[in-house]
């Protein structure tokens, strides 16, 4: 048995050694990435939600300290906008005074932490649900994830919500008109 052993790891180092560095080297760090969880290189963590202060945007605490996030992926109607007070209440009724999962995707250039916002005893992403709801677009800029893909399209034939209107203006381009 130590015999078969033997041969199997010379073999193995022989044909690893025809192998190129390089080569070796991106193999070694895919599967690194692989087995290390998603949330786990982008920083998992629990909060109450401390306030709601648009359809996308909250503040949550973390160990005493409030952080501003941003749920990513989607966006809501400004204030001014119409279905602005209806994103908002909707997420105050999913996730406000709650215990939220954070799933950070990056920091924005305004400091926020742009992240997937999900209920801790279970329910629906945030994001997700809001799109669903009728009530946010996929950011086009920021998000090319099938399932918001999928869920705005649906809303849209269902004409519920922002999809009611008959030329709804996305945030992004009723923030900066032409």
């Amino acid at each position: 048995m130590l015999i078969f052993f033997n041969i199997e790891a010379d073999m193995v180092k022989y044909r690893l050694k025809r192998i190129p560095f390089a080569i070796r080297c991106c193999i070694f760090f895919q599967l690194v990435c692989w087995l290390i969880p998603a949330g786990a290189l982008a920083g998992t963590w629990s909060g109450e939600v401390a306030r709601v202060a648009d359809g996308d945007t909250l503040v949550v605490t973390r160990g005493g300290e409030r952080v501003k996030v941003r749920v990513a992926g989607i966006d809501t109607p400004e204030h001014g906008q119409p279905f602005a007070k209806e994103a908002k209440a909707f997420t105050v009724r999913h996730v406000g005074g709650r215990v939220v999962r954070i799933v950070e995707k990056e920091t924005d250039r305004y400091g926020r932490v742009v992240a997937w916002v999900t209920p801790s005893g279970g329910g629906e992403e945030l994001g997700s649900a809001l799109v669903r709801a009728g009530l946010a677009w996929r950011h086009i800029h920021f998000s090319k994830d099938p399932e918001l893909m999928a869920l705005e399209r649906a809303a849209r034939k269902r004409r519920i919500g922002i999809w009611s209107q008959p030329d709804p203006i996305p945030p992004w381009e009723w923030k900066h008109p032409r």
